[in-house]
């Protein structure tokens, strides 16, 4: 496999930054469209812009009606369609190669010329608070949101992407436009793109379709968040007890983001993990248990999740405490080798993808302004240390630093089973 493909970078005169990978073995080619606007960046009484902002995308242009994108893009075999997180959203295209100019033009015409039509704002405003109300009868879905409010508050890390129902219903398309013109920017932008292509084309595309002028004007900031983790219970009829422990973390540009990834693969990445093989196999007290790390810009996460039946809440608790203890101890030969291969394996085999390629560019490019090479990455997971993941273990597993939220059919005193 071709570990580097021939990654390149420009930047248009008006800020746009275009970066690709060249697949020459392959006939396809994905392009992403990354606005560094996320919901971490949205005023605390709107909740949920971007993502309304991402939904209405699709709702049409002044060229095009919803109907006319989804008939070009199906004409040609290809996938369009979206996705908002924290701190960006992605607009992105899959296509055979020889469609290339359809999927940029597609794109720019929904970044320039969206329509905001009132009446599409209003039909979509349902659609939206019926995703929201989907998400509300999801629990193993709703916990890491409530996670996130435990560890960081009322900042704006804290709130879920979707944003609440009384929020979405409340946003004006006056709101959602001051959002929209703030943020959607063309230094603003990454595209990335990745597949069968030439980068020189690709910039040239760029350039032809993203004729928007510079726009030096900032856009919203947020403040790095300051962890004050709690314990948050939202009481709910479900079967099972929905558990997520978690504790602030290191960004994603941290250098010691290769050892939190070790660590998370160690503790409960995989079925060989700790997690997995002590409270599932060992104890059969969950069906799902695993942990899973976060890097943002300034911060990150270090969550763990567990469902299981209101009565073993407990023991739960106590086996997850126990596991996270003897990692603070040490972390074994074995298990330090099979979790460094866990995550490079992964990391290699979401090569062979275009879309996968083209996200790890323009993630990375908006998030720490470079890319690092494969080999880099493989080369800082394997130069991990036991005793770096010892180190990181010991602040993060620390279980006075760990917040503790909870969905079901339990009372309070499910927080007295827990020392933070």
């Amino acid at each position: 496999m071709d570990l580097e493909g021939a990654y390149r970078e420009d930047v248009l005169p008006n800020g746009l930054t275009v970066v690709s990978e060249a697949m020459p073995h392959v006939r396809s080619v994905s392009v992403g469209m990354w606005v560094g606007y996320g919901s971490r960046h949205e005023p605390p009484a709107q909740g949920g812009t971007s993502h309304f902002i991402e939904h209405l995308l699709f709702k049409g242009t002044e060229r095009r009606s919803a109907r006319k994108l989804a008939e070009e893009i199906d004409s040609v075999g290809g996938q369009l369609n979206g996705f908002t997180a924290k701190e960006y959203t992605c607009y992105y295209c899959r296509v055979l190669d020889d469609h290339l100019e359809l999927a940029v033009d597609l794109l720019s015409d929904m970044f320039l010329r969206s329509s905001f039509d009132p009446a599409d704002v209003e039909k979509e405003r349902g659609v939206v608070l019926e995703e929201i109300r989907l998400y509300l009868d999801a629990p193993d879905e709703q916990v890491h949101d409530l996670l996130a409010e435990a560890v960081w508050g009322s900042h704006a890390l804290g709130r879920g992407v979707l944003g609440t129902l009384e929020e979405v219903a409340g946003l004006s398309r006056q709101a959602i436009l001051a959002a929209y013109r703030q943020s959607y920017r063309p230094s603003r932008i990454i595209l990335a793109a990745a597949g069968n292509l030439d980068h020189s084309r690709l910039v040239d595309l760029a350039a032809r379709f993203f004729d928007a002028p510079p726009d030096p004007t900032p856009g919203p900031v947020s403040p790095r968040p300051q962890a004050s983790p709690r314990f948050k219970l939202l009481q709910k009829d479900t079967e099972q007890v929905h558990i997520c422990l978690g504790s602030e973390g290191v960004p994603l540009g941290d250098s010691r983001f290769y050892a939190f990834s070790v660590l998370s693969a160690a503790l409960g990445g995989g079925s060989s993990s700790r997690l997995f093989q002590n409270v599932r196999e060992d104890r059969g007290l969950v069906y799902s248990i695993y942990s899973y790390e976060v890097g943002y810009r300034d911060t990150g996460l270090l969550g763990i999740y567990a469902g299981t039946n209101p009565g073993w809440v407990g023991p739960v608790l106590e086996a997850a405490r126990a596991e996270m203890r003897q990692l603070r101890e040490a972390i074994r030969p074995e298990e330090l080798a099979r979790a460094k291969e866990q995550i490079k394996g992964g990391l290699l085999l979401g090569l062979e993808s275009t879309s996968h390629r083209m996200t790890r560019l323009g993630k990375l490019k908006l998030l720490l302004h470079r890319v690092p090479t494969v080999q880099e990455v493989l080369d800082r997971i394997e130069a991990v240390t036991a005793s770096d993941v010892k180190e990181l273990a010991e602040l993060v597993l620390d279980e006075r630093r760990m917040a503790l939220a909870v969905i079901g059919p339990v009372g309070e005193e499910v927080k007295g089973l827990w020392p933070s």
